[in-house]
C-alpha cells in the first residue's frame, strides 16, 4: 500500500508531502489545479518515462519519494531481492543526472518499472480511448489471463521463425543464381586475396612515400645538424677548462659535472642522427613500388567499400558464403529443417495462448458483466470476441474483438461503434477492476474515471469504487461530488500564492465532515452556497447510509 509521497520541484509542485490511507483516497480540486501532477509524480517514481519538461522552472531537479508497505507476496517478492522486508522507498530525480534509488541504493528506471509492475496499476485520462484499439484489447486480455510471459514466448518463436525463413529464402536465392553468380563471387574473392589486403597498410605506405619522397632533402638536413653540432668542440674543451679549475676551487666541479653531461648528451643525439641517416632509402625504385601499391589498394578500396577495412570485411564475408555454397544442399535442407521446426513451435505456443485467450475471455466477460450490473449498465451484453489473424503474429494467432450492447434487443458490436464516452468510462473501470482482482496488485490509480458520467451513474461509480477500495487501496483523481463523498481519506489539492508571485500546487487532507462538505458544494456549484452546503451533508449522509458506516452523530451518541 502506498503510505506516502514526497515532490519537490515538479512542475508547479514546489514541495508536497501527501500521506495516503487504506482504502479509497480520493484526490479533488478545480480544474487546472494540478490534481493529475499527483498521479504523474507517482507514475516517475514507479519507473514512467521522464522528461526535462517536468522539472519546475527555476530548479535544476525535480526529486519524488514514494513509500510503500508491504504485505504477502509483494514482501516476499522484497525479501528476495534483498531489499528488506516490509518498507520500500522508491526515488527519482528528473533532470540533472536522472538518478533513481530503491531503499536508498541506486537504481535504474528500469528496477523501479519492474518493481512497479507488483505494486501499483495506474489508469490515466486517455485509457478508455485505449479500449477502441485491437491490440490493446489483446493486450488487456492477456494481463487478466496471466499470459504475458506466455504472449512473449510466441513472439520469441516468431522471431526464430522468420529469422529461420530468411537463412533459408536467401540459400534458396543463392542457389536460383546458378553457378554463374558463384564463379562471379569467386573472381571478387581471388581478386580480394590476391591483394593481400592488411589492416592499416595503406596508412603505412603513405607515410613511407612521404619519407622516400623527401630523403634527399631529409638526408640534406640532418647532415647539416651533425656537422654543426661536431664543428666545434667548444663544450668538450670548456669541460676540461672548468675541471682544472676545480682543482683550484672545488665549488666549480658541480659545472665542470654539467658541461660532462651535456658533452655525452650531444655525442647520443649526433649518434641517433647518424643512425637516421643510415635508415634514408632514396631508392627510386622503392618509390614506385609504393606509389603502384597504393594506386592497387585504392582500386580495392572503391570497388569493395571505400576503406581497407571494409575490403578486408568482404572478403571474410565472401568466404563464409562461399563455404556455404561447396555444400549448398545440404544447407538448404538444414535450413528447411530448421524453419519447419520454429514453424512447430511457434504454432504449438500460439494454439496455448489461444487456448488461454478463450477462458479468460469468458472469465473476463462474467466479470465485466458483473461489474457493469453495479453501474447502472445491469441490461448491458459485454463480450470478448477472438477474431483469427489471417497467419500466426507475434502477438498469436487471433485478435482481441470487444463488444458491447447497452440495451436489450440490440445485438453486440465493437466499442469503438456503439460505446459512449460515459458508457466507456464505466467498461474501463469495469475492465481494470475485474483485471485488478487478477492482478493482485494492492493500490489501484484512476486519474478522472468519471469523464462522460453524472447523476445517479456517478453515484454508482462511486459505490463501486468504495467496494473496490474496502479490498485493496484506492486513488481516484474526480470532479464529480456524487463519487467524492465516498472517500475514505478526501485530499485537496489547491494553487495557492508562492514566492515572487508565482502559483504553487499545495496538497491537504480534509479532516472534519464541514470541510469535506464545503468541498463538495464548491464541486457542485463552484461556492459554498447554504443551498449546496446541505445538499452536500446529504451526499455524505448518503453515502455512509450507502456503504453502512456510521454517521458522525451515530458516533457522537454511541460515544
Amino acid at each position: 500500500m502506498l503510505r506516502e509521497l514526497q515532490v519537490r520541484d515538479l512542475a508547479l509542485l514546489e514541495h508536497a508531502r501527501v500521506t495516503f490511507g487504506p482504502g479509497l483516497n480520493l484526490l479533488t480540486g478545480e480544474t487546472g489545479s494540478g490534481k493529475s501532477l499527483i498521479v504523474d509524480a507517482l507514475g516517475l517514481a514507479l519507473g514512467a518515462r521522464a522528461s526535462a519538461d517536468q522539472v519546475r522552472h527555476g530548479a535544476d531537479r525535480a526529486r519524488i519519494e514514494a513509500v510503500f508497505e508491504l504485505q504477502g507476496e509483494a514482501a516476499a517478492a522484497l525479501r528476495r531481492q534483498g531489499l528488506g522486508t516490509g518498507r520500500l522507498v522508491l526515488g527519482r530525480e528528473v533532470g540533472g543526472r536522472g538518478a533513481a534509488r530503491i531503499n536508498g541504493r541506486p537504481a535504474t528506471p528500469g528496477q523501479l518499472r519492474e518493481l512497479g509492475r507488483c505494486l501499483a496499476g495506474i489508469h490515466g485520462q486517455h485509457d478508455q480511448r485505449l479500449l477502441l484499439d485491437g491490440e490493446a484489447q489483446t493486450l488487456l486480455l492477456d494481463g487478466f489471463a496471466g499470459a504475458l510471459e506466455l504472449r512473449e514466448a510466441v513472439a520469441a518463436a516468431h522471431r526464430m521463425w522468420s529469422e529461420a525463413g530468411s537463412k533459408l529464402a536467401s540459400l534458396e536465392q543463392m542457389q536460383a543464381r546458378g553457378k554463374r553468380e558463384e564463379e562471379y563471387l569467386r573472381w571478387q574473392l581471388e581478386e580480394l586475396r590476391r591483394a593481400g589486403l592488411r589492416p592499416g597498410e595503406d596508412a603505412e605506405l603513405a607515410a613511407e612515400r612521404q619519407l622516400v619522397r623527401h630523403a634527399a632533402r631529409l638526408a640534406e638536413l640532418i647532415e647539416a645538424a651533425v656537422g654543426a653540432l661536431r664543428a666545434d668542440e667548444g663544450v668538450a674543451a670548456a669541460e676540461t677548462a672548468v675541471r682544472s679549475a676545480a682543482e683550484l676551487d672545488p665549488r666549480l666541479g658541480e659545472a665542470a659535472g654539467r658541461l660532462q653531461a651535456v658533452d655525452e648528451e650531444l655525442a647520443d643525439l649526433v649518434a641517433e642522427l647518424r643512425h637516421y641517416l643510415d635508415a634514408i632509402d632514396a631508392d627510386p625504385q622503392r618509390l614506385e613500388a609504393i606509389e603502384s601499391r597504393l594506386a592497387a589498394l585504392e582500386q580495392i578500396k572503391r570497388k569493395y567499400g571505400g576503406s581497407l577495412e571494409e575490403a578486408i570485411a568482404e572478403r571474410q564475408r565472401l568466404e563464409v558464403q562461399l563455404a556455404h555454397a561447396e555444400d549448398l544442399e545440404a544447407a538448404l535442407e538444414a535450413a528447411l529443417a530448421e524453419r519447419e521446426r520454429a514453424r512447430d513451435q511457434l504454432q504449438q505456443l500460439a494454439a496455448e495462448l489461444s487456448e488461454v485467450r478463450a477462458g479468460a475471455a469468458r472469465r473476463l466477460e462474467e466479470a465485466v458483466i458483473a461489474e457493469l450490473a453495479g453501474l447502472r449498465l445491469d441490461e448491458a451484453t459485454f463480450e470478448v470476441g477472438l477474431v483469427p489473424r489471417p497467419e500466426v503474429g507475434p502477438e498469436g494467432a487471433e485478435t482481441v474483438e470487444m463488444r458491447l450492447s447497452a440495451n436489450p434487443g440490440e445485438p453486440p458490436a465493437q466499442l469503438s461503434r456503439v460505446a459512449s464516452g460515459g458508457e466507456l468510462s464505466r467498461i474501463m473501470l469495469a475492465i481494470r477492476a475485474a483485471g485488478a482482482e487478477a492482478d493482485h496488485l494492492p493500490t489501484l490509480v484512476f486519474d478522472e474515471v468519471d469523464t462522460g458520467i453524472g447523476g445517479e451513474t456517478a453515484v454508482q461509480v462511486g459505490l463501486r469504487l468504495r467496494a473496490l477500495g474496502s479490498r485493496r487501496q484506492v486513488l481516484v483523481v474526480s470532479h464529480l461530488a456524487q463519487i467524492a463523498c465516498f472517500a475514505d481519506h478526501h485530499l485537496v489539492v489547491e494553487k495557492v500564492p508562492g514566492p515572487a508571485g508565482r502559483s504553487v500546487v499545495r496538497v491537504r487532507e480534509l479532516v472534519s465532515e464541514e470541510e469535506r462538505a464545503v468541498e463538495l458544494a464548491r464541486m457542485m456549484s463552484g461556492a459554498a452556497t447554504e443551498k449546496a452546503l446541505a445538499r452536500a451533508r446529504e451526499l455524505l449522509e448518503e453515502a455512509r447510509f450507502a456503504t453502512g458506516r456510521p454517521s458522525p452523530r451515530a458516533m457522537a451518541a454511541t460515544g
